[in-house]
C-alpha cells in the first residue's frame, strides 16, 4: 500500500505492507485523512533539516475491510471515522476507537478526530444562555467551537480575527459580529466592545491569552483551546489579574480516549442531523498532492480552513 513519510525535504510516498490485525482491530480502507495543525508543526521541524522518516496523520475515516474475530460492532463494508489512521491507503485501528458514520455525511467531511476534540471541549463552557462569548481565532476550531456555543444558547458571539475572509465565514457560521483586532490595543477593545462571560480562545499564541485576560468579566471563564506550540509552550499570565477577576481557566483539551470517542460520536450525530456543518470548512486533496496541501495549510491559502487527504 501508498504510505506518506515525512523526510527532511518533505513527504515521500512510497510502498508499505497493508499492516495485520488482531481480533480486537478493524483494517481500514482510508477514504479521507485531515492535515492536523499538530502535523504542521511536525513538518516545519522537519524541514528545518531533521533527518527522519516518520508517518504522521491521525484524523482518519474509511471503509471496514477487515473485522478481528472478537468484534462485535462493526463489520466488512462499514463507514467509520476514527481516532487514528496515518496517511496510508489503509490502517489499523483498535474497534474501540471507531464509530460508525451514517451514509448522509461524506467521509472526507466527518473528521471524528478533531470535531471531537472541539465538542468534548464545548461540554466545558459552561455557557449559560444569553451570556456574551468570544471567539478568538477563526481557524478550523475555533468555527466548531463559535457553532456549538451558539447551540448552547450565547446571546451574542464576537469573533476576534484578523483574516478577513476566516471573519466572514465566522459570520456565516453564527457571529453576531467578526472583528479585526489588528493594531488594537487589548484595553482598546474592551472599550469597544465590553466585557464577556466567557473567551475562547483558539489561536495558540501568546496575544490571545493577554486579550483574553483584559475582555473576560470577573468570575467569568477562559477556555483554552489553541495549540500553543510557539516558545516550547511557555507562556505568561497576569496572574494579578486572574486573581483580582476570580476567574475559571479552562483547558478545552481532552486525553481520555473513553471521553473523546463519546464525543466524536455526538458529533457525527449532530452533522448527520445538520446541526453542525463541517462541509463548507473543508477542502479536499488528492493522495498525491500532500506536498502542496502541507504548504497551503502554512502560506494560509485563502478560505482553506481544513486540509483533507482523498485516498480512494
Amino acid at each position: 500500500m501508498k504510505t506518506a513519510l515525512l523526510t527532511e525535504k518533505g513527504f515521500i510516498i512510497e510502498e508499505i505492507p497493508i499492516p495485520e490485525t488482531d481480533e480486537n482491530s478493524l483494517l481500514i480502507k482510508t477514504v479521507a485523512c485531515g492535515i492536523c495543525e499538530g502535523d504542521i508543526f511536525q513538518y516545519r521541524k522537519a524541514k528545518g533539516g531533521t533527518p527522519l522518516r516518520k508517518q504522521l496523520g491521525h484524523e482518519g475515516s474509511g471503509i471496514v475491510v477487515k473485522a478481528g474475530k472478537n468484534v462485535k460492532d462493526f463489520s466488512e463494508g462499514d463507514r467509520v471515522t476514527v481516532l487514528g489512521g496515518p496517511y496510508s491507503e489503509y490502517f489499523e485501528v483498535k474497534a474501540s476507537s471507531a464509530v460508525k458514520v451514517p451514509g448522509n455525511i461524506k467521509l472526507e467531511t466527518v473528521l471524528g478526530e478533531p470535531v471531537a476534540c472541539f465538542m468534548h471541549a464545548a461540554k466545558r463552557f459552561g455557557i449559560k444562555k444569553g451570556e456574551r462569548i468570544a471567539v478568538i481565532g477563526c481557524g478550523f476550531m475555533g468555527l466548531g467551537c463559535l457553532q456549538l456555543a451558539k447551540r448552547e444558547g450565547a446571546g451574542e458571539i464576537i469573533a476576534l480575527e484578523p483574516i478577513e475572509w476566516r471573519r466572514k465565514k465566522a459570520l456565516e457560521c453564527g457571529a453576531d459580529k467578526a472583528i479585526n483586532p489588528s493594531g488594537l490595543s487589548p484595553d482598546a477593545i474592551l472599550r469597544n466592545f465590553g466585557e464577556f462571560d466567557v473567551i475562547i480562545e483558539a489561536t495558540g499564541i501568546q496575544e490571545a491569552i493577554d486579550v483574553s485576560s483584559v475582555l473576560v468579566r470577573e468570575h467569568g471563564r477562559i477556555i483554552l483551546i489553541g495549540y500553543h506550540q510557539s516558545n516550547d509552550g511557555i507562556r505568561s499570565v497576569d496572574m494579578r489579574q486572574w486573581n483580582y477577576k476570580a476567574i475559571d481557566i479552562i483547558n478545552g483539551h481532552v486525553r481520555r480516549e473513553d471521553e473523546k470517542l463519546d464525543a466524536m460520536r455526538e458529533a457525527v450525530s449532530l452533522e448527520a442531523d445538520g446541526l453542525l456543518k463541517m462541509e463548507n470548512l473543508v477542502s479536499v486533496y488528492e493522495f498525491s498532492d500532500i506536498e502542496e496541501a502541507f504548504k497551503d495549510l502554512i502560506s494560509r491559502k485563502e478560505n482553506l480552513f481544513k486540509a483533507v487527504l482523498k485516498l480512494s
